[in-house]
């Protein structure tokens, strides 16, 4: 009994709690999440983390790599405090994330449309259907492009590095 509560005090208990949860916690809380790694390096150092009730952007601002074992498919739980970085909540970890599995299925995007895209979808997979891209048969470059699909506007963001870069923009609907 000793031994155990050395351990407990040494090392704490992981009390996580869901996204949604965390994410009405505000900025500057402290919060502890859990969820599946929803991206890979095609976005640099953020992570997105998504679990059954919401999503969550991960941004380790230290020098520390605190995300960088990380992968797509992870199943991990991280703890950190609450930011807003130009309207999105991001978690800057305060700790390396612990890794529970890897390989795990990654969530079922939900099917929206562009006017559905805002803070209930916000850090979560989502689809879009009979997209048509404004500049179509041109090239992705870095930035942003226009897009419209059952007469609403959107826009998506291709950064430096991203796998659509210097791909063909489809001329029909995808």
């Amino acid at each position: 009994l000793k031994l155990l509560f050395f351990i407990t005090m040494l090392f704490g208990t992981v009390n996580a709690q869901d996204i949604l949860t965390a994410r009405s916690q505000g900025i500057g809380a402290n919060v502890t999440v859990t969820g599946i790694v929803t991206n890979g390096e095609e976005l640099g150092p953020i992570r997105y983390i998504e679990d059954s009730s919401a999503g969550l952007a991960l941004y380790d601002m230290t020098t520390n790599n605190l995300l960088s074992n990380c992968v797509r498919g992870d199943s991990i739980t991280v703890s950190g405090t609450l930011v807003d970085y130009n309207g999105l909540l991001e978690l800057n970890p305060t700790a390396v994330a612990l890794i529970h599995s890897s390989g795990n299925l990654l969530p079922t995007p939900q099917n929206i449309t562009p006017n559905q895209v805002g803070e209930s979808t916000e850090s979560e997979l989502i689809q879009i259907d009979i997209v048509v891209f404004n500049s179509g048969g041109s090239l992705f470059t870095v930035g942003t492009h226009d897009f419209t699909s059952n007469t609403q506007s959107g826009i998506i963001y291709i950064r430096t590095g991203h796998p659509l870069q210097n791909a063909l923009i489809p001329s029909g609907p995808v």
